[in-house]
């Protein structure tokens, strides 16, 4: 396990997650909680937009995960197969290390997420409800036949009932950690900061760039914008 380092800021509490981060899990949230309500009460235009939303999202995180703060970095909290089955096993004894950005089970929980929403997003492109396309269709479903389209449908459908329980698991993870190992993971995600402790990963983090950030949005509406227009 990697050298603890004491981290100390503003003498009691030490940065976590920087804005954009935070912005990004909110919103992600925040679409996913929309898709299945406009789902449910079949608001197709909405829902079509949420996918456009959940797409952009997807794409700046991405982008976000290249060249944002440290502890939004895929390089950062991503790790291999050895580390992340030594940390499961170090959880189940109780001698786990304390992370200040995502442990490596998180961080591969996080790359779930953002996998199964880039699902949703990129097959909604091609979804109709089938097999009539009446009440829904995708904006790029006009370029498939019956059977692309059926298999699109499916790939939409499982796709979110796998959303919903990964989802459901990180809800679970977040408890866990918040409320038996005191992991104040929550409040973390709403201000960013943590209280100043022992961490086993490189701290305290590097805020990403306000510019940096913007541009990787903006960059984000072109290459979703401009995809879905070429394909058309």
């Amino acid at each position: 396990m990697t050298d603890a380092v004491a981290v100390v800021a503003d003498e009691s509490r030490v940065l976590a997650w920087d804005g954009p981060t935070r912005l990004f899990k909110w919103a992600l949230v925040a679409t996913v909680a929309w898709a299945w309500i406009t789902d449910e009460m079949a608001w197709t235009s909405w829902h079509v937009w949420n996918g456009y939303t959940v797409l952009v999202l997807v794409v700046f995180r991405l982008l976000w995960g290249l060249f944002g703060g440290s502890t939004a970095r895929f390089a950062t909290f991503l790790r291999g197969p050895v580390a992340t089955i030594r940390y499961g096993l170090a959880l189940l004894r109780g001698r786990e290390g304390h992370f200040l950005g995502h442990n490596p089970l998180g961080g591969w929980m996080v790359v779930m997420l953002i996998g199964l929403a880039a699902v949703m997003g990129l097959s909604g492109l091609f979804n109709a409800d089938w097999p009539d396309r009446m009440i829904i269709e995708g904006p790029l479903s006009a370029k498939l036949g019956d059977a692309a389209v059926h298999l699109a449908h499916r790939i939409h459908s499982l796709g979110f009932k796998l959303l919903e329980l990964a989802v459901l698991l990180h809800v679970v993870a977040v408890g866990f950690h918040s409320l038996i190992k005191k992991d104040r993971l929550v409040p973390a995600m709403v201000t960013g900061w943590k209280p100043e402790g022992v961490y086993t990963d490189r701290a305290p983090a590097t805020p990403g760039s306000l510019g940096v950030a913007l541009a990787c949005l903006v960059a984000a509406v072109v290459i979703v914008w401009g995809g879905i227009a070429l394909a058309r």
